[in-house]
């Protein structure tokens, strides 16, 4: 007997057996990856889809991953930001309640820890993160700011911030200490005039007022003559009408009507050379509006019978002044001022409600003559000769013109009697007061001072009986003279002891300002010199003479633009600081200011310049909010904005990512649960195979053969 095809059979049954142990493996793996195929050949309709989805899901994740680190490194900044303010507001919490005690080395306790502060601070400036130096721009490799020891006191060739203020020092406040002003001895005062005891009339207008009450008028008609103008006034016109009917004819009568709060008429001339002549008004128009025909003049200086007289001013040799009363303009007071305006070498004025004629020679050695038909006294000149006073003048100037340095004249005011107050003006600026007579006790000049961080500072002398007198008083002497030589010594000084105090503190400010100011094209000033007390100008520092703090990025471009980070394919922030920006070089100007100027325990002057100082230091380091001024909060917010940018990017990023991801789901993913019931039917046909063909290898031809 033949048996054929049992090994094509058995080979059958060994491939059956390896592909159901395959889709087993292939179960299996779709069961613990959750996806269907391992790569894109095994769906090859929707690879080119898939490829595109996996690349949008690989590019949101590069977002998400350099937008976590640019939120750390904000949220770096931020947190370094926050200790900045808090050290900040500790140095301007003791700066404002800092009283004056120097040590040994002429520093206060508080100044001391305003430089263990300001180290602080700038260590905090050259914070990194991710190995970045966070606060100098662009040039994220190198610190933000300079040692501390560097700053201050510089090297043998490089001069530090104290180098600097003192060299400021010496310069504001001069050789002399006065602030670089200048303060004479009290010299010759011009010749003055000072007009006392008129008793004019001040200008006015002509007035007619009515007697009777029109509110209810009725006229019976008639004709009102004003200045020559007859004015019909129709039967049955009220009050109104007849204000109406005057007051078009004002251009030509020079007079305007009105009702006053009686309700009577009142007429008005234009000026105080412009009468009122109702001559010619009807009886009963009189009658009925209570006026009386006949001519009412303003009050002027014709009309006070000075009309026709002369009066003449002559200062030294210029040409005479003649004024001829009654001839336009010089008809009433403010048209006397107005020739008055035309006085050669001197100036002269009148008082409008009184006629009293003041008249000063610009310069100290022309004389005052005062002449012309009408009586000196009727305009209350007490002289006809007026001469110049020697040793009643003081005066303070500016030692030069244009310079940058020390005190600067803005204004001054005097309730000093009888004084002539002139200026500032001139080059350089000057100012003086010429004592006619002695003040009164209380009597005060004060004068107003620009000092060089642009604060303003008064000074105001006053008048006093007593001998000594207080601070900033001056005693009143037995004449002017006299007098004036004692507030030329109270001025000196008053000075002296303003520039000590205010003006050194002022000067310190500046200097800082001049040190820590930097950027690109802008390196430190300092003074032009030496000599530095003589000096006019300031002059740039360079890198071999004047050491610069600020090592991070110098550029003229907006800080904020010098790292930009992109958070997604459309959108980028701007999250660059300098620690150059006002916000943050104004804390490090001011507490270094504090930390570095020395004040000598030997100085009487020093416990004034050191509460200057700190006044100063306590506002500038609580600069309040909407003034233009940069602060630390400004950069804060800014910082601020760029993560809530990432924030709202990162999220808007999640969701796509999230959509992204459910749709490669669909293309490569399964289902759990039908995986699992294919895993279970192919397991079971594994199982059912495996064992027929057991049960098939256990099979011999021994067992089909007949016994024997």
């Amino acid at each position: 007997m033949t048996v054929t095809g049992v090994s094509s059979n058995a080979a059958a049954m060994v491939h059956s057996l390896v592909n159901l142990r395959t889709q087993l493996d292939d179960l299996q793996r779709q069961l613990s990856t959750g996806q269907k195929v391992t790569s894109y050949a095994g769906i090859p309709s929707q690879a080119q889809l898939l490829v595109g989805l996996n690349a949008q899901l690989g590019a949101i994740g590069s977002f998400t991953d350099s937008n976590n680190v640019v939120n750390a490194r904000l949220s770096i900044m931020q947190s370094t930001l926050t200790q900045f303010d808090n050290v900040t507001s500790s140095v301007q919490g003791s700066a404002m309640l800092s009283n004056y005690t120097a040590g040994p080395n002429g520093y206060t306790v508080d100044q001391t820890n305003a430089g263990n502060q300001l180290s602080q601070l700038l260590n905090l400036l050259n914070t990194q993160a991710d190995g970045r130096y966070v606060f100098s721009g662009a040039a994220v490799d190198q610190p933000a700011a300079a040692d501390m020891n560097l700053i201050l006191n510089g090297t043998a060739t490089q001069a530090g911030l104290k180098q600097v203020i003192s060299e400021r020092n010496q310069a504001d406040l001069g050789a002399n200490g006065l602030g670089r002003l200048v303060i004479p001895p009290a010299s010759t005062s011009p010749a003055r005039i000072i007009g006392n005891g008129a008793a004019l009339l001040p200008d006015a207008p002509a007035l007619v007022v009515g007697s009777q009450d029109i509110s209810g008028l009725s006229s019976a008609g008639g004709n009102l003559v004003i200045n020559g103008q007859p004015i019909g006034i129709p039967a049955t016109a009220n009050a109104l009408t007849i204000q109406n009917l005057i007051n078009a004819q004002s251009g030509v009568t020079k007079v305007s009507a009105t009702i006053n709060a009686t309700n009577q008429l009142v007429l008005t001339s234009a000026d105080a050379d412009t009468a009122i002549d109702t001559t010619g008004t009807a009886a009963n128009i009189q009658t009925e509006l209570g006026i009386s025909a006949g001519l009412t003049n303003p009050t002027n200086l014709v009309t006070q019978g000075l009309g026709g007289q002369t009066l003449t001013i002559q200062i030294g040799a210029n040409p005479m002044l003649t004024v001829n009363i009654g001839a336009a303009p010089a008809t009433t007071l403010a048209g006397l001022q107005t020739v008055l305006a035309g006085l050669v070498g001197g100036t002269a004025t009148v008082d409008i409600s009184n006629g009293n004629i003041s008249i000063a020679a610009l310069n100290t050695s022309d004389t005052i003559t005062v002449g012309g038909t009408v009586a000196p006294a009727t305009f209350g000149i007490p002289t006809a000769l007026a001469l110049p006073t020697a040793g009643t003048r003081v005066s303070l100037s500016e030692d030069v013109a244009n310079s940058v340095f020390g005190f600067k004249l803005k204004s001054a005011t005097s309730t000093l009697t009888n004084a002539n107050l002139i200026g500032p003006s001139g080059t350089p600026p000057a100012i003086s007061v010429d004592l006619a007579t002695n003040p009164q006790p209380g009597d005060t000049l004060t004068v107003t001072f620009n000092l060089p961080d642009g604060t303003t500072q008064d000074l105001t002398l006053t008048a006093t009986t007593s001998s000594p007198p207080a601070t900033n008083q001056f005693t009143i002497g037995a004449n002017a003279a006299a007098t004036a030589a004692n507030l030329q010594t109270a001025l000196t000084a008053s000075v002296k002891t303003l520039a000590a105090t205010q003006l050194t503190a002022a000067s310190a400010v500046a200097a800082a300002h001049n040190f820590f100011d930097v950027d690109a094209g802008q390196p430190p000033q300092r003074v032009q010199g030496p000599p530095f007390a003589t000096a006019t100008t300031l002059t740039a520092g360079t890198p071999a003479n004047t050491v610069t703090w600020y090592t991070g990025e110098m550029s003229a471009n907006p800080a904020r633009g010098s790292v930009t980070a992109r958070i997604d394919p459309s959108m980028s922030v701007s999250y660059g600081v300098r620690a150059n920006e006002q916000g943050l070089r104004n804390v490090i100007e001011n507490v270094a200011v504090f930390a570095a100027t020395n004040f000598s325990p030997g100085n009487p002057n020093s416990s004034g310049a050191y509460s200057a100082l700190a006044q100063r230091v306590a506002l500038a380091l609580n600069p309040q909010p909407g003034n233009g001024t940069q602060t630390t909060q400004d950069i804060e917010i800014d910082l601020a904005n760029a993560q809530t940018s990432i924030k709202a990017a990162t999220d808007q990023q999640g969701q796509t990512q999230a959509t992204l991801q459910d749709f490669v789901q669909g293309i490569t993913g399964v289902s759990n649960e039908a995986v699992a019931a294919q895993l279970l039917t192919v397991q079971t046909e594994l199982q059912a195979s495996l064992q027929t063909t057991a049960m098939l290898a256990k099979l011999s031809l021994v067992n089909f053969l007949p016994p024997g």
